[in-house]
């Protein structure tokens, strides 16, 4: 298990959407019973290696903000769960999960998949572009409080 203080705040502007699932249109014909599609782009994605695994225990002290962040490929996935250890009130915790690109030119994309207060959140996450995704967390209470996350897939921590 790993824990971590403080880390930099990074504001980034612009917007982009993810593209949309393809169907199928065409019903094909029933064979010895079955209806057999072919397979649809997105559905599979084989990996060269094995999913990796963390829990990581973040420090969010009181009147505190930072962000943590992992780094994906566009089409990688993970499943997360985030909970909270010594929140009062869940609106003490602002909670943005969010990724961006890097900026070029003094621009970048930022797309928001969440906002909420300080609630247990699980999911499963496809990034929409290469770059940088997780969560900015900011602590307007009294007291530290700990994030813990959950995170299997397709990843690299970012320090």
């Amino acid at each position: 298990m790993k824990s971590f203080k403080f880390l930099p705040v990074i504001l980034l502007l612009g917007a982009c959407a993810p593209q949309p699932a393809q169907q199928a249109s065409v019903v094909p014909e029933a064979k010895d019973g079955w209806r057999e599609y072919p397979l649809a782009e997105g559905v599979v994605k084989m990996q060269p290696a094995k999913y990796d695994t963390e829990t990581i225990d973040i420090t969010v002290p009181a009147g505190g903000e930072l962000e943590y962040k992992l780094g994906m490929k566009k089409g990688d996935t993970i499943v997360y769960s985030v909970s909270y250890i010594g929140l009062a009130k869940p609106a003490d915790m602002l909670v943005e999960f969010h990724g961006h690109t890097p900026q070029v030119d003094g621009v970048g994309d930022l797309m928001f998949y969440s906002k909420t207060e300080g609630v247990a959140e699980n999911g499963v996450f496809t990034a929409p572009w290469d770059g940088d995704h997780g969560w900015y967390l900011k602590n307007s209470g009294a007291t530290e409080v700990i994030a813990k996350v959950e995170i299997a897939g397709y990843f690299a921590i970012v320090q």
